[in-house]
């Protein structure tokens, strides 16, 4: 009898095989006799065992291809990603310096100030697709490295000076974002950092604080400023300011809440789940 054939020895029981079905052909060819029978049935038997367990091999083989092609497959659509990613944030980056140019080259310190303020809303979307082009996981971000980052970035962008203003960033515990709830994040700090420089510090000395944290699948994003404390006459669900207008937008994206304190020194907090919301 013949064994089922291994990866090594598929080939040579492949050729007893045919071996064997030649000396069956020339003894029924040769004589009638039928004792042969169990033993022709026996080897046919055989041969359909290792015939069996070949196809098996065969079908192991050919699934083993296909898995290497779906690898394959991916690691396209990884690089793909990528470089589609690096170039959204080219393309960001190049209206960024646009609007840098057209702020140096006004003269209106309204017009500076719109400009500056879309610049570093459309910055902190670049810095997303910029962190997601580089990270080993293509669709979500270190939400802490990335606020690092983009805090310093608003001080280029506004021109903080560190000897009037002091900025600083308590990040605790790794948090991890997918990119569509990055980029709500990043826009409303971005948003409330502007207000604490604009209105919290304007002209004055002191200083922003950016903290992030989670406790319990909640993460908290705070931007305190040691100015003048925040108007208590600001109704935060119909704010009359386009910046919180568009900060109570985003933070109904991400399904957060929106949290005021004024004691002792001006204090917004952003309170949402750390669990991926489903997208419907």
């Amino acid at each position: 009898m013949i064994s089922s054939p291994s990866n090594n020895g598929f080939s040579q029981q492949l050729d007893a095989i045919r071996q064997r079905i030649a000396v069956i052909r020339d003894r029924v060819l040769s004589q009638s006799n039928l004792s042969l029978s169990s033993e022709i049935h026996e080897e046919f038997q055989s041969a359909l065992n290792v015939l069996e367990s070949a196809q098996t091999v065969i079908q192991q083989a050919e699934t083993s291809l296909d898995v290497a092609q779906l690898r394959a497959s991916v690691r396209e659509k990884e690089i793909l990603l990528r470089e589609i990613h690096h170039r959204v944030k080219n393309n960001l980056q190049v209206v960024s310096s646009l609007l840098d140019l057209q702020a140096m080259r006004t003269q209106d310190p309204t017009v500076q100030t719109i400009l500056r303020n879309n610049q570093s809303r459309i910055r902190s979307i670049a810095l997303v697709h910029e962190r997601l082009s580089q990270s080993s996981q293509i669709t979500r971000i270190n939400l802490g490295e990335y606020i690092q980052s983009l805090t310093a970035i608003l001080v280029r962008i506004y021109a903080i000076e560190p000897n009037r203003i002091t900025f600083r960033t308590e990040i605790q515990g790794e948090i991890e974002l997918s990119s569509n709830r990055a980029v709500p994040v990043g826009l409303i700090l971005n948003e409330l950092v502007s207000n604490a420089l604009k209105h919290g510090l304007a002209g004055e000395f002191g200083e922003i604080t950016v903290s992030l944290r989670i406790t319990d699948a909640q993460i908290t994003l705070i931007v305190s400023d040691s100015g003048e404390r925040f108007p208590t006459d600001l109704d935060l669900m119909s704010p009359r300011s386009l910046g919180f207008q568009l900060i109570n937008s985003l933070v109904q994206q991400i399904d957060g809440i929106l949290t005021v304190s004024r004691i002792p020194n001006t204090m917004i907090a952003v309170r949402f789940s750390a669990n991926d919301l489903q997208e419907s």
